[in-house]
């Protein structure tokens, strides 16, 4: 330790940063709108159906990055609810922030298409009609409706990798 104390601070903090895992941040969005059905796109480097999201930008906020994606998928813009669900999945080195949203004043839910070259498809799904969907997390925060009795945080170290199915 007084080796590592004698260095330079930015020395120091490089080291220190080199060594401790980095993490992906991301942000989606369970957009739900008035009828309960639940809006879901299935991503070409997926296999199953997943909420819109995408990774956050440098300086971008949570709340900023999922209108943004949101809108770069689906072409729908949304008001989004405070207070996300993080979920930090240890093992993917990946912290999600999972907000609960619905269309914005005057969009029409029923006039969108996959606007990014990245979404296969996308549609409206009632809950207890979701497709199959993605074995991670947020796709069981997604199906569980992330509600106000769900925790505002959740750890996990092990997911079930996407795969093809058999």
């Amino acid at each position: 330790m007084r080796v590592f104390r004698a260095l330079p601070e930015p020395v120091r903090q490089r080291a220190v940063r080199a060594a401790s895992p980095s993490y992906t941040l991301g942000a989606q969005a369970r957009i739900e709108r008035e009828d309960g059905r639940v809006l879901l796109v299935k991503a070409a480097y997926r296999w199953r159906w997943g909420m819109p999201g995408g990774l956050m930008d440098a300086g971008e906020s949570p709340e900023e990055a999922v209108i943004r994606e949101v809108k770069e998928e689906t072409g729908l813009d949304v008001v989004v609810e405070p207070d996300p669900i993080v979920l930090v999945e240890t093992s993917m080195q990946r912290v999600n922030f999972i907000y609960r949203a619905a269309p914005a004043p005057g969009a029409d839910p029923d006039a969108l298409h996959a606007q990014a070259s990245e979404i296969l498809e996308l549609g409206w799904f009632h809950p207890d009609e979701f497709p199959e969907t993605n074995p991670d997390m947020s796709g069981e925060v997604m199906l569980t409706g992330a509600g106000p009795e769900q925790p505002r945080l959740m750890v996990t170290k092990s997911i079930e990798p996407d795969s093809p199915p058999d």
